[in-house]
């Protein structure tokens, strides 16, 4: 809507003042009148609205990438989505953990203190299951894992932090590294317990198993590149700038690429009753005349037509016509 008002809506606005519709003091009133919103100093929101939509685009991407990972590594379709985004304390978070779980400490040089990857025993499990030969069962979820257990799954824990740092590359590149691993939250501590986290939550479905999966970026992580955390900022990385350099290069990976070129002399259709009763010596019609022009496909295309004959003792065609498009029929 307009600021500004038309001549009519400034006519029906006086004759409504005159009327008494409309009265003047309640207007200056309400315009005078401060909107108050609650703001809890012990919770305090340190991320903004577009901030939340660029990380959740972010890990929505992540887990796109660690669904086809594991749907690979797993042999079984595995539906990882994001069904929640959180600003919460660290210690209503680890709180949220349940114990014994998977606890992935994990940091990056180009990050300011450490994050966490969280797994339920349930998923870890039932990988650690699948990797080992079995169908995919949780006996025990409720089991405290061993080292052999954990350095098991910790190969994949690599891989899977892999994927998120991919999914951060266009906003920040980051390289991660893990720092420990921890099965009872009651001994992690990477913020102090009233820092304000970000908690991205996941939820993992492969054959019978099911289960969450979470990371808990701290503030202190976050807040050094909330700059980069803007609709208008990722959209402006995702769109690259295409310059003369990028399109000869692309064009010179074309001419590289390899087609199937095939010289078809002829063909023709026969029953099934037909082909049974074939024998030596018995002679299939073609078609094609054998003055006519055979036809050369370009992937399963017709695109040229030529003539048979040889070049230096090897059999070859001779291109006679180049069909333009839409004269392939």
């Amino acid at each position: 809507m307009s600021d500004v008002l038309s001549q009519e809506e400034i006519d029906r606005l006086l004759a409504a003042l005159s009327q008494g519709e409309v009265n003047i003091e309640e207007v200056k009133k309400e315009g005078e009148e401060k909107k108050i919103r609650t703001y809890d100093f012990l919770r305090p929101q340190k991320f903004s609205k577009e901030q939340i939509r660029t990380v959740q685009m972010i890990h929505e991407n992540f887990a796109r990438s660690v669904s086809t990972y594991l749907s690979g590594k797993l042999r079984s379709f595995t539906s990882v989505n994001v069904v929640g985004i959180d600003q919460l304390t660290y210690d209503e978070y680890m709180k949220s953990i349940g114990n014994p779980s998977f606890i992935t400490i994990f940091t990056a040089r180009e990050f300011v203190g450490s994050s966490i990857l969280n797994i339920n025993l349930e998923i870890f499990y039932g990988i650690l299951d699948v990797l080992l030969g079995g169908p995919g069962e949780v006996i025990d979820a409720k089991r405290v894992p061993t080292e052999i257990e954990i350095g098991i799954i910790k190969k994949e824990i690599v891989n899977i932090l892999t994927s998120l740092s991919q999914a951060w590359a266009s906003v920040h590149p980051f390289i991660p590294v893990v720092e420990s691993t921890e099965t009872n939250p009651q001994f992690v501590q990477v913020v102090p317990s009233n820092e304000m986290v970000l908690a991205v939550t996941f939820f993992v479905n492969f054959g019978k198993i099911e289960g969450y999966m979470s990371i808990c970026w701290p503030s202190s992580v976050i807040e050094p590149i909330g700059e980069k955390l803007t609709t208008q900022s990722w959209f402006k990385i995702k769109q690259k700038e295409v310059t003369q350099e990028l399109v000869e290069n692309l064009k010179l990976n074309i001419k590289k690429a390899k087609l199937d070129v095939i010289a078809k002399i002829g063909e023709t259709k026969l029953t099934l009753g037909e082909i049974l009763t074939l024998e030596v010596g018995d002679v299939i019609r073609l078609r094609e005349h054998y003055d006519e022009p055979i036809k050369i496909e370009v992937n399963g295309k017709t695109k040229f037509l030529g003539k048979p004959g040889q070049f230096k003792g090897n059999y070859a065609v001779k291109i006679t016509k180049v069909i333009e498009e839409g004269e392939e029929e």
